[in-house]
């Protein structure tokens, strides 16, 4: 009836479905690696800035999930 005036929605089921959101940040850190390495191997430099994506999102889930495991 009324919309949210913060973002307590999103991170409520963020809290609840914690599981699957690492999963979904484990594939998205796995996809940016593949396609790091398959820019960089046709030498496409500039790939290599999604190796350091690819780490911000495993070191995101990681966080996520041991701050979740902490409750």
């Amino acid at each position: 009836m009324y919309a949210a005036t913060d973002n307590t929605s999103l991170t409520s089921w963020g809290y609840r479905h914690r599981r699957l959101c690492a999963g979904v940040r484990i594939a998205a850190g796995t996809w940016n690696v593949i396609l790091g390495c398959i820019l960089v191997a046709h030498g496409h430099v500039w790939g290599s800035v999604l190796f350091a994506t690819a780490a911000l999102i495993f070191w995101a889930a990681y966080a996520f999930a041991r701050r979740n495991g902490q409750r």
